[in-house]
């Protein structure tokens, strides 16, 4: 799949279901179904472009049903090639997305060096990294960041670590990781950015929820939050995954529950979700209505494509087979037959300087004696390209025919070649 197309979908499906996740998770308490569906956006948007729906039938019409695998061509490599659109947008995009990559490697191994110059200890199952005064308290995966008062005087610190228990036994880090990379390879989009700060802002909640289970006041738990963030902070690259939202998170512990019955507006996420699963599949199998297309041309346009024949022309009164009980076999198989068009098939220097590629895709009929015969194009990108490719199919070596009922008989295959310059 062409890379960009790719990251097309992933953008427009990060979008479009950001907006539908605002609107229904506005100033409502379900905290649980929100990270549902926030790591479901970021794993659909990921996976749905590489989906194909079972059942949805991609089969080409009868006259092309015999269809050779797709070959490709590229140039050889020789002489300089001046560096195409394409290449440069790709070279720009994914060059910026492995910065960020690299940002987030060095975060991830600024919290393993924390770990390794501090002392360790156990908590229960988590295991507490002592710091610095002065720390702000953090977790990752096992690991719970916090400053040495906090062990010294453990029942002022109660509700703090009860929230930092809740990080790990819930295991926000794999979403902020998934949230972080997503964000990554998305970095022009700024709704990834923020999706990623919803999903931190939303994790934050569900702890703050853990840490007021066994608690009767939340005044005492929000004073310990304004002076936490009143103290001196560690310096940002130390905790790269500290995020307070003080503001935000004291408004939501204040705030009513919203009912149960309002949990079932989140499935009105789903027909987004199967719409987009459609949409992609549909760009999946726009070549073959292509060349459905093109073989159901009437026929003034049809006689417009290159046509060729072999010195040894199908007769009009001899069926051509679209499928016979013993196919046409090339000497060595199909892979001596792919062997043989890309050792002799060249990419045109014409297409190269233009910066011309596409898929022709040829048709061609293996007769009783094995000759290759009636050549055609159904589906054009280009005269040179197409000129390039009937030319190799016209210089094939003599097949073994098809058999029908035990007779020799003519054969119809269909063959794509793909020009590509990168």
């Amino acid at each position: 799949m062409n890379f960009l197309l790719y990251l097309l979908q992933v953008h427009i499906a990060l979008s479009l279901l950001f907006v539908v996740y605002k609107a229904l998770s506005a100033r409502n308490t379900h905290f649980t179904a929100r990270r549902v569906l926030l790591l479901g956006i970021l794993l659909f948007a990921l996976v749905y472009p590489l989906f194909r729906l079972p059942g949805v039938s991609d089969a080409l019409p009868a006259e092309l049903q015999i269809t050779l695998p797709e070959l490709q061509v590229k140039p050889d490599g020789s002489g300089d090639r001046p560096l195409s659109p394409y290449q440069f947008i790709a070279g720009v995009y994914g060059g910026v997305a492995l910065l960020l990559g690299l940002r987030l490697a060095v975060r991830l191994l600024s919290i393993v060096g924390l770990r390794r110059h501090n002392p360790l200890r156990c908590l229960g199952s988590c295991r507490v990294v002592v710091c610095p005064e002065g720390t702000q308290p953090c977790s990752f995966f096992n690991w719970i960041f916090l400053p040495a008062s906090a062990l010294d005087n453990p029942t002022g610190w109660t509700t703090i670590v009860n929230h930092e228990q809740a990080h790990v036994r819930q295991m926000h880090s794999i979403d902020i990781l998934l949230g972080e990379s997503v964000a990554a390879l998305c970095w022009i989009n700024p709704l990834a950015w923020l999706l990623l700060k919803e999903l931190r802002l939303n994790l934050e909640y569900l702890a703050d929820r853990a840490a007021l289970t066994d608690e009767t006041e939340k005044r005492p738990y929000q004073y310990r939050l304004l002076e936490l963030a009143g103290a001196d902070r560690a310096p940002r690259s130390t905790l790269p995954f500290n995020h307070a939202f003080l503001k935000e998170r004291i408004a939501m512990i204040n705030h009513q529950r919203s009912s149960r019955g309002s949990l079932c507006r989140y499935l009105l996420a789903l027909p987004l979700f199967g719409l987009l699963v459609v949409g992609s599949q549909s760009c999946r199998q726009s070549t073959a209505p292509e060349i459905a297309n093109a073989q159901s041309m009437p026929p003034a346009t049809a006689e417009a494509l290159p046509r060729t024949t072999n010195a040894h022309e199908v007769p009009e009164q001899d069926p051509v087979f679209e499928e016979a009980e013993v196919m046409p076999e090339f000497p060595g198989g199909t892979p001596a037959l792919f062997e043989f068009i890309s050792r002799h098939l060249q990419y045109p220097q014409e297409a190269i300087d233009n910066q011309t590629e596409g898929r022709v895709v040829l048709q061609f009929v293996v007769d009783k004696e094995g000759k290759v015969t009636d050549i055609r194009v159904v589906r054009s990108i280009n005269p040179t390209l197409d000129r390039a490719a009937i030319d190799v199919i016209r210089t094939l070596p003599d097949w073994k025919p098809g058999m029908q009922n035990g007779q020799p008989v003519n054969v119809r295959y269909t063959l794509p070649v793909v020009f590509k310059l990168s």
